[in-house]
């Protein structure tokens, strides 16, 4: 059996792909092979492809129709082709230093998942770490959290044994929202008793084709960049450069992530106090709300009064006027009567003048 299978994805890379796959048959452990895993490839890459299979015999080419997103289904396709237990990955634009394979297998001989120190070239040559351990059950955990988007594992740069790979679910398009490197290496992360390690040294080197100013390169701009680092890493003495790269690198990042945790801490400060003004203005916010809830409650309650008191009114006015209409009915009678009376009297007061005139004429002699 192979010691080792470095698997590499290709579809629409041929300047590139000669100068990645020369890296890895360069390797100080020669029994290895290499499966281009064909995504649609174009027609210029098949061509590059089959001259590379033609030159060396460790090359073999799984020559398959463009799949959805980056062809990751294609991946397991070629774990279970492959003829060893060991399954390293490399991007189809990066570059391996000499001992990467042999470094990576001393590891896998007691773990599940490891990883070359893990880091990319940026634009000004630089070294930069994406600085975590494999063996740290903190780093594991940040991987697997649903909560922090953490990754420090990549494609390139990362092997794992086949048999801890069928222990988890097939590779497989990789969801929105997520990177497949993450995706697919934090399912091993999950296995019970999982057994993970990082290497001491970067023995990959990534030139990321986004998010480092790389995006819109053509083909011979990818080239230029990397035929000067093709031709350091296959030197002798490559690996203490990178090596000392890699310590000045860390102290420059080092120097420039404390500048940015000050920063950040000083605005998660300010943005503390700005929280606690907030709270405040919303505690006083919602007791002037139960305040106000509280006055509403009492002009309605008032407002009932009010209009109980005024139907209470409405009635009082209907009885009054009812009453007023009684009076004036018992004024207009009383008028009546008082009239009859005032006429009985002054018919009274004829009658008894007559009277009075009667008797006196009575009285008078004849």
């Amino acid at each position: 059996m192979t010691r080792a299978s470095i698997l590499i994805p290709i579809h629409n890379k041929p300047s590139t792909l000669p100068l990645t796959v020369d890296t890895v048959l360069r390797q100080s452990e020669p029994d290895l092979e290499v499966l281009l895993i064909g995504d649609g490839v174009t027609d210029e890459v098949r061509d590059v492809v089959a001259g590379l299979v033609r030159d060396d015999e460790r090359v073999r080419f799984l020559d398959l129709p463009k799949g959805p997103h980056h062809g990751e289904r294609y991946r397991h396709d070629a774990i279970l082709a492959a003829n060893s237990e060991a399954i390293f990955y490399l991007c189809d634009d990066d570059l391996l230093l000499l001992d990467h394979v042999a470094d990576l297998l001393a590891l896998l001989d007691e773990h599940d998942l490891v990883q070359s120190l893990n880091g990319y070239v940026n634009l000004a040559g630089g070294l930069r770490l994406y600085a975590a351990d494999l063996s740290d059950p903190g780093c594991v955990s940040l991987h697997l959290s649903e909560e922090v988007q953490f990754c420090s594992v990549s494609i390139t740069g990362t092997a794992h044994t086949r048999s801890a790979y069928l222990r988890v679910s097939r590779w497989d398009t990789t969801p929105a929202g997520q990177w497949p490197d993450h995706w697919q290496f934090r399912k091993l992360m999950a296995l019970p008793g999982f057994r993970g390690a990082t290497s001491a040294r970067m023995t990959a080197l990534q030139f990321p084709t986004s998010g480092d100013g790389r995006d819109s390169w053509t083909d011979e701009e990818r080239v230029a960049e990397l035929v000067p680092w093709h031709r350091r890493v296959t030197s002798p003495g490559a690996q203490e450069e990178i090596d000392q790269g890699v310590r000045e690198g860390m102290l420059s990042q080092l120097i420039e992530e404390r500048a940015q945790i000050a920063l950040l801490r000083h605005e998660a400060e300010r943005h503390g106090a700005l929280w606690k003004e907030q709270q405040a203005a919303i505690e006083k916010l919602e007791i002037e709300q139960v305040e106000a809830a509280g006055l509403r409650l009492l002009v309605a309650e008032q407002a009932g009064a009010l209009e109980d008191l005024q139907r209470h009114a409405d009635g009082l006015s209907v009885i009054r006027a009812e009453r007023e209409a009684k009076i004036e009915s018992l004024r207009e009678r009383l008028d009546e009567k008082g009239a009859k009376i005032q006429l009985q009297r002054e018919r009274l007061a004829s009658k008894n003048a007559e009277i009075a005139r009667l008797r006196d004429a009575a009285r008078s002699p004849r």
